[in-house]
């Protein structure tokens, strides 16, 4: 009998084991559905702490930004000679033009003949011991005719132009011929200073703004010179209108700024390839940055509108109001509502 349990107590266990084999376990069989919500992927950026600066390049080049135009100062009249070419160099004294002198040198002579009377009336008049009122208007009005005749005299020497100092020739005016007819201050030609050389940029889209005396800039010509400098002089510049000469009739000028640079190296520039020159015209430290398209407007029932930027929260978007200092072209800074270490959701 007590075989037979024992018989019977070991089948029982190896019946369990092959039901245990051929059957799969109920945590290898049974899956718990896990409801999620559904998941936004959203483009960020970060909020930094930093410096916030705008650049504007512009080319430059090594000229002689220092021009002057030349004219007729005192009187006008017909061009007797015309001694000046366009890139011609010239020197100091040197003469460029001439104005015949027939008007002048009559208007002289009938001068000097009323300068003669008048003299002669006053002397006479002394010598004859006359009336001292007499003697006294005579004496005014000699001296009147004296300077309106000293006068004449000294405009002979502005029958001439001359080289105000040693140059190069830039422009001509079409009316500077022999036999032209040129009135006073009409332009005869301009003049640039060939006795300063100087690094120049010229910003004909005015480009620049909060540029000064003094103000730094980046200067790179390729691999041949790096180095940095400041503007130390500024020069307003006549922009002519391509395919219009130098006429008195000429329509439309426009100025431009040319900024006079000093390089604080010396340096020598190829007369090969640009020489870019960087000028930084906002600058900033300490400043929450953000990308500028983080940014955006909303406006209220009354017609104020303020800032926002959408913050990324533990997943969640939060509107959260700023207000926005210096927009530069792809940055913008935050002067209150940020800290400078979030996440912003850009879209």
């Amino acid at each position: 009998m007590k075989k037979f349990f024992c018989i019977l107590a070991a089948a029982a266990v190896t019946a369990t084991m092959l039901v245990s084999c051929g059957e799969e376990s109920v945590e290898d069989n049974v899956r718990i559905p896990i409801r999620t919500g559904n998941v936004i992927n959203y483009e960020t950026a970060h909020a930094t702490v930093g410096t916030l600066k705008e650049e504007v390049t512009l080319h430059g080049s090594v000229t002689m930004p220092y021009t002057m135009d030349l004219s007729f100062t005192r009187i006008g009249g017909t061009l007797e000679s015309v001694n000046v070419r366009r890139d011609q160099e010239v020197t100091e004294g040197e003469v460029l033009a001439v104005l015949k002198d027939e008007d002048l040198e009559e208007q002289i002579t009938v001068q000097k003949i009323k300068l003669d009377s008048a003299q002669s009336l006053y002397e006479n008049l002394q010598a004859q011991h006359a009336n001292a009122d007499d003697i006294e208007f005579a004496r005014i009005d000699y001296e009147i005719e004296k300077s309106e005749y000293d006068a004449l005299v000294e405009n002979r020497e502005y029958l001439t132009l001359r080289a105000p100092f040693d140059g190069r020739i830039t422009a001509v005016s079409d009316n500077a011929r022999a036999g032209g007819h040129v009135n006073v201050n009409s332009r005869i030609c301009t003049i640039s200073d060939s006795s300063r050389y100087r690094l120049t940029v010229t910003d004909r889209d005015a480009q620049l703004t909060n540029v000064s005396f003094g103000t730094k800039v980046d200067i790179v010509q390729g691999a041949i010179v790096s180095t940095t400098g400041k503007v130390i002089d500024t020069v307003t510049t006549t922009i002519i209108p391509d395919g219009w000469g130098w006429g008195d009739d000429m329509p439309m000028r426009t100025e431009a700024t040319s900024y006079i640079i000093q390089t604080d190296d010396d340096v020598q520039f190829s007369d090969l390839g640009a020489v870019d020159v960087t000028f930084t015209t906002f600058r900033r430290d300490d400043a929450v940055i953000v990308p500028s398209e983080a940014v955006f407007e909303s406006t209220d029932a009354g017609g104020t509108v303020s800032n926002y930027v959408n913050v990324l929260m533990n997943g969640i978007k939060v509107q959260t109001p700023v207000t926005v200092g210096v927009t530069t072209v792809d940055k913008t800074e935050i002067l209150n509502g940020l800290e400078g270490t979030e996440t912003l959701i850009l879209r």
